[in-house]
């Protein structure tokens, strides 16, 4: 004897409901925004995520977010809001369509041509976009000794560097200062103010210009400016480190208040180094500058600043910089070697 089931009037309702609304998402406009045919005929439908290392990413209503081989997907149909990155960098945005002879037909719109590639021609869908923006990052250090009793000593120590960084362009500005008394006598009492632009050929190559204005009364030295430009290379540039070297050419002149004064064409070279350890609970810096005159080797300088910054909270930090300054042919009665020790409180971002 047959028996049926007779399904509730509500569980009825229900299962309609389902229906009508997977007719929905699959009718809806704009739902899929492309159909994928696989080397085994399955054809899977969704948004187009990005393809990228030979893999597309695709965003399915059914499966969620699917990663499909390129080499699998013999078929593949497009909206007209997909970025298509060719091998040879150029960039289009329209509608793909992939046949299984490995053609592929990109439609930019209704006014142009549509352009016949080849598989191969297409090296990413949705690349990301690049990030134009100019990012700011530097630093701020001041150091201080006061003393009032037995003896009267002040020394204030400053050490500043701002940087502007866009994709092909960066500037730097920076900027010392440092000065000391003792019982009411200076002991100390230099400053230096320098500027660069770096134009960057590509994602390492760069040429730069820079200008620097230098002062050093305990060294008899009312003024040395430079101006120079050459060549450098961004070896790494991320979050963690940063390390890069430079060779140029330079004029420097330099003005005395009791030695001769000198100008001299000058080979420049130059080493910048920051690194970041235990999640950026310390960073390491180092920054070296040499000018070697083309006339003189005797009219040699160096500058070299060692340090590193523990930072405390909300960018502040506890920073200790050793700065050494060697001039192979001082003014008489200076010596060659001149260090300092700036132990201070900085604000870096």
């Amino acid at each position: 004897m047959l028996r049926t089931t007779r399904k509730p009037p509500g569980t009825l309702r229900f299962s309609y409901a389902v229906a009508a609304a997977a007719v929905a998402v699959f009718s809806a406009p704009g739902a899929h925004a492309a159909k994928v045919t696989l080397g085994n005929g399955d054809q899977i439908s969704g948004e187009i995520i990005q393809l990228k290392d030979q893999t597309l990413n695709l965003k399915s209503p059914l499966f969620g977010e699917v990663k499909i081989p390129w080499a699998q997907v013999t078929e593949l149909k497009s909206d007209d809001g997909v970025r298509i990155q060719l091998a040879d960098g150029t960039q289009l945005k329209g509608t793909l369509v992939l046949q299984p002879n490995g053609q592929v037909t990109v439609a930019e719109g209704p006014q142009q041509p549509a352009r016949n590639l080849t598989r191969t021609d297409v090296a990413m869908l949705n690349p990301p976009v690049p990030d134009t923006s100019t990012k700011y990052s530097g630093h701020a250090t001041v150091g201080g000794i006061f003393n009032r009793g037995n003896s009267r000593d002040d020394a204030v120590n400053v050490d500043a560097e701002l940087v502007a960084r866009a994709p092909t362009n960066r500037y730097t500005l920076n900027a010392e200062s440092h000065e000391a008394k003792s019982s009411g006598l200076t002991t100390t009492s230099n400053r230096m103010l320098a500027g660069q632009y770096d134009k960057f050929l590509n994602a390492k190559d760069y040429l730069f210009v820079n200008a620097k204005a230098q002062t050093d009364k305990q060294a008899d030295l009312n003024l040395r400016s430079t101006l120079g430009g050459g060549y450098g290379r961004q070896f790494v540039e991320n979050e963690l480190t940063k390390l890069s070297a430079e060779a140029g050419l330079s004029y420097v002149n330099e003005n005395y208040d009791l030695a001769p004064n000198k100008s001299f064409p000058a080979l420049t070279l130059g080493l910048n180094y920051e690194q970041k350890l235990f999640d950026s609970r310390l960073v390491v810096f180092n920054k070296t500058d040499v000018s070697v005159s083309l006339s003189n080797t005797q009219d040699t300088l160096l500058k070299n600043k060692f340090g590193f910054r523990v930072p405390i909270a909300n960018g502040l930090n506890l920073s200790t910089q050793l700065n050494v300054a060697y001039d192979k042919s001082p003014p008489p009665g200076v010596k060659h070697t001149d260090t300092g020790l700036v132990v201070g409180v900085g604000y870096a971002f």
